[in-house]
């Protein structure tokens, strides 16, 4: 009776195709980022011993470049989702445009959605890299720096649309605001300047510590006056 009801909440009626691929995709990333993850720290272990006071200060500042790598990829994906194609558009429009645009007419959708609808898809585009960092083989004798670092960078990207998430409720948990409140995390605050007409500045929603810079250079407007450019030059092409 438990495994039944845990199934409908699993994969509610109507069944989607989808959805099981969401849930396949986080159970995939979560198994291989802890396989990745275990395997560095037996790596890291014989680093440690020779010089565990370097090695310390390369793993804090690997974990800053990650995770403000991870905010502006967020910025980068929003950008997109919200700038060119539309539901429409052949294989990712349904699953992957439309989130974005509705996003915009129900801003508190994203509150309603569950664990797997909120972070499927960001688990799904993170896979490939995600399962290049496990399988490829690792050069001998040296700690893998570089897959460490896409490692952490995916981990924050799981994490982003959850924060996201956080940044709409009315009322999330304690831990939850006082993160918010110290700009660890995407703020409501700082997201609702996203979400003033005409909504075209403020992608990034892991932190949003990029946002400020990204909009005092112009750099998602100068992005998509690029794009629109080549674009037009293909179809007089």
């Amino acid at each position: 009776m438990r495994t039944m009801n845990f199934l409908k909440i699993l994969f509610p009626s109507p069944f989607k195709i989808h959805r099981l691929v969401e849930v396949l995709s986080i159970l995939l990333f979560l198994v291989f980022s802890g396989l990745c993850l275990y395997e560095f720290g037996i790596l890291s272990l014989s680093v440690l011993q020779d010089s565990p006071w370097i090695f310390l200060f390369e793993l804090v500042a690997l974990l800053f470049s990650a995770y403000i790598t991870a905010d502006f990829l967020s910025g980068i994906v929003h950008f997109l989702g919200d700038s060119f194609g539309n539901e429409f558009t052949p294989y990712i429009g349904p699953a992957f445009i439309f989130p974005f645009r509705d996003h915009h007419v129900d801003p508190k959708g994203i509150t309603r959605h569950d664990f797997i609808e909120t972070n499927g898809n960001n688990c799904l585009i993170s896979l490939p890299i995600l399962l290049y960092c496990f399988f490829a083989p690792l050069e001998s004798g040296k700690f893998p720096w570089a897959r460490t670092f896409w490692i952490l960078v995916l981990v924050g990207i799981f994490f982003t649309n959850q924060i996201h998430k956080w940044a709409h409720q009315d009322e999330p948990n304690k831990f939850i605001r006082y993160m918010q409140k110290k700009r660890w995390i995407l703020s409501p605050e700082h997201h609702k300047i996203h979400h003033t007409a005409p909504y075209d500045t403020y992608f990034c929603i892991t932190t949003g510590w990029w946002n400020p810079l990204l909009h005092k250079i112009g750099f998602f407007p100068g992005v998509k006056k690029s794009v629109n450019s080549f674009l037009s030059l293909l179809r007089i092409g």
